[in-house]
């Protein structure tokens, strides 16, 4: 995945959020690495930080992840968490 199209406001803000995140506990690699940063497996957050960092983005995009979600191969990097949050706002019911 490459860095979600400027067209797309929702997907832009999505991965602003997770960077803005994820800077909030380190220095972040280039953008263009961004989309394939596997965060929690070198360690840029932990266990504990992940549930608050999950909760912040659950929060923010008024969606809920699963235990499947979470463990699933596409949580774990920038852009497949961008993904699985945008496939999550597209299913939920409009405000």
């Amino acid at each position: 995945m490459t860095r979600p199209d400027q067209t797309n406001a929702r997907s832009q803000a999505v991965y602003d959020f997770i960077v803005q995140l994820l800077e909030e506990k380190g220095a972040v690699p280039e953008p263009a690495a961004l989309p394939a940063y596997r965060y929690l497996d070198v360690g840029h957050i932990d266990s504990l930080a992940f549930i608050k960092f999950v909760f912040r983005i659950e929060e923010r995009f008024g969606i809920q992840f699963s235990e499947a979600d979470m463990l699933g191969d596409q949580a774990k990097t920038v852009g497949g968490l961008v993904a699985l949050i945008d496939d999550k706002c597209d299913r939920s019911p409009a405000p």
